[in-house]
């Protein structure tokens, strides 16, 4: 559906915090495509309830969230279930989703993505009966790196890569007991993904083959890797091959439980939630309209 009517939401923190050049192009491809919009900034304070009152005062039949995934997340939870669409400028340090929907980066050729209003109807992960994950969520190693790179105060691919390489010296293997699909698997792990996408917004492609509008989700685990091999697994990753490892199991679900020895660690769509002993997920099937 081609958009009439635009509310864009602004994460003034993300990216470049100066943000009268993206008001500018907003301004400019709105008028000269004949748009109507208007402009919401978030706080960090109630933001999904103000959202939620400016959408019904406005009454937009778009809302495109401006900023990383955690924008993108947030914008999505309102618009879950309706016939309302989602644009997406990306402005984040990874830009999970917009990588997986090959949106660019470029705000001016994102913008006219938008204006174009071509849809995907992508399917969602329901987590705890609390989140929604529309990317990618994970126990351990990777929500460790988050975390590190949260406290590291940095942004950037740069400070990303030096969390990567600290929380490598820490990494650790945890017995999960796993339930899928009809069957009770006990194991141990350094990294559970519930996988909605191929690949995190570094491009290290961990699920291929995924599709994000095919009902269901996949769980990628990640067994206990020798440093020695370590290195060859990353290259793989990167270049799509990871499926043939010896230290990843890849399943198709609908929905799973996750039972882990220890509280662990979750994070989801790039956000940390907590730790948890317990994890439930299932997928809800074409959930959300996302300009792609």
């Amino acid at each position: 559906m081609v958009p009439k009517k635009l509310l864009f939401i602004i994460n003034p923190k993300s990216g470049n915090n100066d943000k009268s050049t993206l008001e500018k192009l907003i301004s400019s491809q709105c008028d000269k495509n004949k748009k109507e919009y208007t402009l919401f900034y978030t706080s960090g304070e109630n933001d999904l309830e103000k959202i939620k009152e400016k959408q019904a005062e406005y009454q937009a039949d778009t809302i495109v969230a401006c900023g990383g995934d955690g924008t993108v997340n947030l914008v999505a939870q309102i618009l879950l279930n309706t016939s309302t669409q989602m644009g997406i400028i990306p402005l984040g340090s990874a830009n999970g989703l917009a990588h997986e929907l090959e949106i660019e980066e470029d705000t001016e050729e994102s913008l006219e993505l938008i204006m174009r209003g071509k849809t995907l109807s992508m399917d969602v992960i329901h987590i705890n009966n609390e989140f929604i994950c529309l990317h990618l969520s994970d126990l351990g190693f990777n929500a460790q790196m988050i975390k590190d790179f949260e406290e590291s105060g940095e942004r950037g691919m740069l400070s990303y890569a030096k969390s990567f390489f600290g929380s490598l010296m820490d990494k650790k293997s945890t017995e999960f007991r796993i339930e899928f699909n009809g069957t009770n698997k006990t194991l141990k792990a350094e990294m559970i993904v519930m996988a909605n996408a191929s690949s995190y917004g570094t491009g290290a492609v961990i699920n291929p083959g995924s599709r994000m509008d095919d009902g269901s989700f996949e769980l990628v685990i990640f067994k206990p890797i020798p440093m020695r091999d370590l290195l060859s697994l990353t290259l793989e990753s990167f270049l799509g091959d990871i499926k043939n490892s010896p230290y990843v199991e890849i399943h198709k679900v609908e929905k799973a439980t996750i039972y882990c020895e220890e509280a662990e660690l979750l994070q989801v769509d790039g956000e940390l939630k907590g730790k948890s002993k317990e994890i439930q997920a299932n997928v809800i099937k074409a959930a959300l309209n996302v300009i792609s």
